[in-house]
């Protein structure tokens, strides 16, 4: 999948901690690999389990275990966002 790049810089003395540098405003060509593993996991009865639980703590659209179809749904709207046309 050809992409475009921006370079950044990370300015803290900290680097580690800092995940995203600034943006230097130069870019690059690149080419990205990724694959999608998540259609081997099944939503059985833990991962309902695992959603009632965590929903009591957090926004239940925001933890990780949701039906398949809110999943690929918020995976499908990520990637669009992600990958967006800057033409």
């Amino acid at each position: 999948m050809p992409a475009r790049a921006e370079r950044t810089v990370r300015k803290s003395s900290d680097s580690e901690l800092e995940l995203v540098g600034e943006p230097t405003g130069e870019f690059y060509e690149v080419v990205l690999i990724f694959g999608i593993i998540d259609i081997l996991q099944d939503y059985d009865i833990s991962k309902k389990l695992e959603h009632a639980y965590k929903s009591i703590q957090y926004d239940p659209s925001s933890i990780s275990a949701v039906d398949p179809k809110q999943y690929s749904r918020r995976f499908r709207d990520f990637i669009f966002k992600a990958f967006t046309d800057d033409n």
